[in-house]
């Protein structure tokens, strides 16, 4: 009566609810009942009529949601429906009962449209309750772009012209022996992707697409260069040593081959390694400087996974300069043997100045590099340990490891310090006659 008194009320189980007013013979009152967003009773009351009774019909509400492959999305797209009866306008939202199904309890009968939505995407359909029945299914219609970039097991881009990939979801192939280079149009879920080459499983992944995106897959196909450099490399070092043994070269010149030869092996070695394992798999962690990435293996149930690890930008833009730097090395060794050759001269200071500070940026900036890289996850550069290592199926498990610097590292400090021993022959060698020359000033002395 006058002013509205809003009261706010649930039933105990009973379906009765009591409120208590006071009594005015000459103001009438009008009753109001609201469920759901609808205006459900509205009646003015007699003086002395102490009871309203309100019949009202609820129905309840399946939804079947399904994508375009008629599977179960894979995003949470719960729906909600609301109707333009409502005086109140809301969504009312349902309550889960399997995966896919969701239970609309208690709606009063009316037109209602059922909304599913996620980012850009929304679905809607109009039914009427109860006319249309208690179960309804509707399609998702929401699809994302996939696309597959293939690296080898270094991580280095591969060409994909004679690879086919097959796309999997839940157990059903979605694609077959279809071009790696195609992008295809995918509803939203978690799908395996298998490339092959030539009917042979070269690389596996398993993704969760819920936007656009183009997946990078590592392979088991390995480069050609490192090895065959490798090898071309150990065979120049073999030719070294026999003009050594025939005295062609001195051994000035030797220890510069070999410098400059393990300058080069280097650069196709890892530069840090983390090895683990157990009774169910094993793991290995490789970065490399060429390319500048971090390839992951996980060999489980016999089949190798294999990723590229997520390491900052920065430190990749680093791993470039810190080749840069390992190439100067190579390219001022090849220097070195110019003045030799053409001008007769040795000129040892800079030699031994510059492989020094080539020695110190090498070892500093790496180890520096590197130690806060391994700080974020494994606490420091080199160790051991049990790590928490997460398997392809998505199961985690401990694993004995351990990791440290790799043999390319190595391998680039050993030819530096061969650069060193190199470099003090040329200086000891500027005594003309060395060591003749030397021997007779200590016999005249004498």
């Amino acid at each position: 009566k006058g002013d509205t008194a809003v009261v706010e009320n649930i039933t105990d189980g009973s379906g009765e609810v009591i409120l208590n007013v006071p009594f005015d013979f000459l103001k009438p009152y009008v009753l109001k009942a609201f469920y759901k967003g609808f205006s459900i009773y509205e009646i003015e009351l007699l003086r002395l009529e102490n009871k309203a009774i309100i019949h009202l019909d609820l129905y309840d509400l399946t939804v079947e949601v399904k994508d375009e492959l008629d599977l179960i999305p894979g995003l949470n797209v719960r729906p909600v429906i609301t109707s333009s009866e409502m005086s109140d306008p809301l969504e009312i939202e349902p309550d889960d009962i399997l995966l896919g199904k969701y239970l609309f309890k208690n709606l009063p009968a009316a037109p209602y449209e059922i909304h599913v939505s996620y980012g850009g995407f929304s679905d809607k359909k109009t039914i009427d309750i109860p006319e249309d029945g208690d179960f309804i299914s509707m399609k998702f219609s929401a699809r994302f772009d996939l696309g597959v970039e293939l690296f080898n097991s270094r991580g280095e881009a591969i060409q994909n012209d004679d690879k086919e990939i097959d796309i999997i979801r839940g157990g059903r192939t979605i694609y077959d022996s279809i071009a790696s280079d195609k992008t295809v149009t995918l509803p939203p879920g978690i799908y395996t992707i298998k490339v092959y080459s030539e009917d042979k499983l070269i690389g596996i992944k398993t993704i969760e697409l819920t936007s656009d995106k183009s997946v990078k897959i590592v392979t088991v196909i390995e480069p050609v260069l490192p090895v065959l450099v490798t090898w071309l490399v150990l065979i120049f070092i073999g030719e070294a040593i026999v003009l050594l043994l025939i005295k062609k070269i001195s051994l000035n010149t030797f220890l510069k081959i070999i410098a400059m030869s393990l300058i080069v092996i280097s650069v196709f070695q890892p530069w840090w390694v983390l090895s683990a394992s157990n009774d169910v798999a094993d793991k290995t962690s490789e970065m490399f400087i060429a390319p500048q990435a971090m390839v992951d293996t996980i060999t489980y149930k016999n089949t190798p996974y294999l990723e590229l690890a997520t390491i900052p930008e920065v430190f990749t833009d680093f791993l470039g300069v810190l080749l840069f730097i390992v190439c100067s090395g190579f390219v001022l060794l090849g220097i070195s043997f110019i003045p030799n050759i053409i001008l007769k001269r040795r000129y040892s200071t800079i030699l031994i100045s510059a492989s020094i500070l080539f020695l110190i940026i090498v070892v500093l900036g790496f180890s520096f590099g590197m130690s806060r890289i391994s700080e974020i996850t494994l606490g420091e550069l080199q160790g051991e340990g049990l790590l928490d290592v997460m398997l392809p199926n998505g199961e985690t498990i401990h694993m004995a490891s351990s990791w440290g610097l790799g043999i390319g590292f190595y391998l680039c400090i050993f030819a530096a310090i061969i650069t060193i021993v190199a470099g003090i022959l040329d200086y000891v060698r500027k005594e003309e006659g060395w060591p003749k020359a030397l021997l007779r000033k200590k016999i005249l002395k004498f």
